[in-house]
């Protein structure tokens, strides 16, 4: 076999290269006293002689970058390079841009370290970033000045503010007699006082650049802690809202919700503001509650100040003892506000009546009755946990813990999938 490529062969002897070109059984094949006279023969004749050792250093590099001991090196830095790549590409590019603007200083220092291998071109490329930025990039930090606020030649960037302009700027965003002002209201101030003569733009441009001030001192609203009832009737909510039909009329909607339950115990649909129809609605929820548990505890009554409300008709019936019930007006008589109706209210057209078309108080009769059967049995509570209204009326604890449950569904969950095989060999 050897003789079919005997001038090939002879050259590898020739260059001395035959253990790394030449397979290991061809070698053995080889008389030995033919390996002597490959290796002693002329080699002026051979054609590329001159480049033997060139060849030898390049089979040399191949064979070490394939060698055993570097296969999880390159692994890992293939793996790398890869991960580095994803994270480029998954990164918002406003967000990866910025960062690059922040960290110029950096980028360019490694740049210019390893100038021999990355170029400003190829860096652009991996970037994104145009190869004009990074030379103003690498501009900017090789003739940064100290006399300048921003870091620039002042003769190369003659049209900055001066250090002692920019000081003045700083000077004043900084007083804590200014916090609660606005960049405007500062810039003026100085301005007035003649104390700068740059516009105000650039004054917003300078706290920028400078991170001067981020954030504007604002106080915070006083807290306070929302009624929430202990148990089931113990506090009342009654309001009314407005609800105009496609046929023009306005139409009130009356209602008494139950703190604890967010059960609606009476409502009604009127196309007038009346003090008697506000307490019938209370009577009619006295019943209702009495009728669905027994009605023994003294009832707050929670309503604004509006005429429906307060008036000779409803204090008259709240002074009758059989009753049982303390009127209170929100905001005044109390702090808190008649929040939790207002908030029924806001869910109750926006989420549900204004996406149908009601054409007159017919249709909206059977709306809000339709309305009344889903909040009341269908649809959970947000702030009764898994409950609806009605089964934390009739005994639910809205309070409820499901951790138990999640730790058995999780304990249930871990058995099954240990037993599923999800088809690879592990």
């Amino acid at each position: 076999m050897y003789q079919r490529y005997s001038t090939s062969l002879k050259t590898c002897f020739s260059l001395g290269i035959e253990k790394s070109l030449i397979p290991k059984e061809v070698l053995q094949k080889i008389p030995s006293s033919t390996k002597t006279t490959w290796r002693n023969n002329s080699n002026h004749e051979i054609i590329g002689l001159e480049q033997e050792n060139q060849i030898k250093n390049d089979l040399q590099n191949i064979n070490n970058s394939h060698h055993p001991v570097n296969r999880v090196p390159k692994k890992m830095f293939d793996a790398f390079c890869a991960f580095t790549v994803c994270l480029v590409e998954s990164v918002d590019k406003k967000q990866i841009q910025k960062a690059y603007r922040e960290n110029k200083d950096s980028i360019i220092e490694t740049l210019e370290k390893f100038s021999n291998y990355i170029s400003y071109k190829s860096a652009s490329k991996i970037l994104k970033v145009s190869e004009k930025t990074l030379y103003h990039w690498r501009h900017q930090l090789k003739y940064a000045c100290q006399n300048s606020a921003l870091l620039l030649c002042t003769k190369r960037h003659p049209n900055q503010a001066t250090l002692s302009e920019v000081k003045t700027i700083q000077e004043y965003l900084k007083n804590q007699n200014f916090g609660h002002w606005s960049i405007h209201s500062i810039w003026a101030k100085a301005f007035s006082n003649g104390d700068t003569r740059l516009s105000e733009s650039t004054w917003y441009d300078y706290n920028k650049l400078l991170k001067i001030r981020t954030t504007i001192r604002k106080g915070k609203k006083s807290k306070y802690n929302p009624i929430i009832a202990s148990k089931i009737n113990e506090i009342w909510h009654a309001d009314i809202t407005v609800f105009k039909t496609l046929d023009g009329v306005k139409h009130y909607i009356y209602t008494v919700m139950d703190n604890y339950s967010r059960f609606i115990h009476s409502w009604r649909i009127e196309t007038v503001v009346s003090a008697k129809i506000r307490l019938d609605t209370i009577k009619e929820a006295l019943k209702n509650a009495c009728g669905v548990k027994s009605h023994d505890q003294r009832i707050q009554l929670i309503t604004d100040g509006g005429p429906e409300n307060v008036n000779h008709t409803l204090k008259e019936f709240m002074q009758e003892n059989q009753s049982n019930i303390h009127h209170d007006i929100a905001l005044k008589d109390i702090v808190q506000s008649n929040s939790m109706m207002e908030a029924f209210y806001s869910i109750a057209k926006y989420r549900y009546l204004y996406l149908k078309p009601i054409h007159n108080s017919e249709e909206l009769f059977t709306q809000f009755e339709s309305l009344m059967q889903e909040y009341h049995f269908e649809k959970p509570h947000y702030a009764l946990g898994i409950f609806t209204p009605s089964q934390v009326l009739n005994g639910a604890n809205p309070k409820q813990s499901n951790k138990t449950i999640y730790l058995e569904a999780a304990k249930k969950r871990r058995e099954i999938n240990k037993k599923k095989s999800c088809g690879l060999n592990c």
